[in-house]
C-alpha cells in the first residue's frame, strides 16, 4: 500500500505537503525513532533507521536512512548530538492488524471497515517489533493529510501476552525475583519468579518490560 501510495501521487502535487510540514515539534537525531517522518529541507522523510556513523570535528555523528514520504526516494543524513530536527505531527488512526504477506501488513478499520496494506518497514520501532504483533492486535496508524496518507503505523503502548516457559532466575530486586519468560510468541521478557507459564501478563511495548499481570 505504501508503494502504491507514493505512485499515485504525482510529484505536482508536492506543494501540497509543504503547509502541513509546519505541524512539528522539535527533537534531537538521538530522539527520533523509525517510522518517525522530520522535515528536511521542507520535505517530508520518514527515518528508516538509525547508526551512529563516527565522528567529526571531535563530535559524535548520527547517521538516519531516511524514505521520502512523496517520491519513496531514499536518501542518508548526517546530524551532530546537538543538531534540532522538525518531527511531524501526524494524524492518528486506529486499525486492526489482520496479517502480514511478505512485507505488507494488512489493517482493518475498524469504523468503516475498510482495509489498509502497509509497508512492514514503515512499522515503528522497526523489524524489531514485528514479532509482537497478534491477531487482531489494535495499531495506530499516522496519516499526513490530505496527501500523501498513510505513512506509518505503530503498536500500541502496552498488550497482554500468556507466559508459555520460565528460565533461570537472573537477578532480585527488593526482594523479587525476576526470571526470564518466554511468551507464546516466542520473545523473552523478564518477570518475577511468582509467574507461571500459562499465566497471562502486560508488556511495555516501548521498552519491552514486564508491567504486571493481566
Amino acid at each position: 500500500m505504501f508503494r502504491s501510495v507514493l505512485a499515485r501521487v504525482a510529484s505536482s502535487r508536492l506543494a501540497a505537503v509543504q503547509p502541513l510540514c509546519r505541524r512539528w515539534y522539535q527533537a534531537g537525531p538521538n530522539s527520533v525513532r523509525m517510522g518517525n517522518v522530520i522535515d528536511i529541507k521542507g520535505e517530508p522523510q520518514i527515518v528508516v533507521s538509525r547508526d551512529h556513523g563516527g565522528t567529526a570535528r571531535g563530535q559524535a555523528v548520527i547517521k538516519l536512512n531516511l524514505k521520502h514520504a512523496v517520491t519513496g526516494i531514499k536518501s542518508t543524513e548526517r546530524f551532530r548530538n546537538n543538531d534540532t530536527l522538525e518531527v511531524l505531527l501526524l494524524v492518528q488512526n486506529q486499525y486492526q492488524y489482520l496479517y502480514s504477506d511478505g512485507d505488507t501488513a494488512h489493517l482493518l478499520n475498524m469504523q468503516t471497515y475498510e482495509e489498509l496494506t502497509m509497508d512492514i518497514n514503515t512499522l515503528e520501532g522497526g523489524k524489531d517489533k514485528l514479532p509482537y504483533l497478534e491477531d487482531n492486535m489494535e495499531v495506530t496508524v499516522q496519516s499526513l493529510e490530505p496527501e500523501p496518507g498513510p505513512l506509518s503505523w505503530r503498536l500500541p503502548a502496552r498488550h497482554t501476552y500468556k507466559v508459555k516457559s520460565l528460565v533461570d532466575r537472573i537477578a532480585k530486586d527488593r526482594g523479587t525475583t525476576y526470571v526470564t519468560g518466554t511468551l507464546e510468541n516466542g520473545m523473552q521478557v523478564q518477570i518475577p519468579n511468582f509467574i507461571k507459564p500459562g499465566e497471562n501478563v502486560v508488556v511495555d511495548l516501548t521498552r519491552l518490560t514486564y508491567i504486571g499481570r493481566a
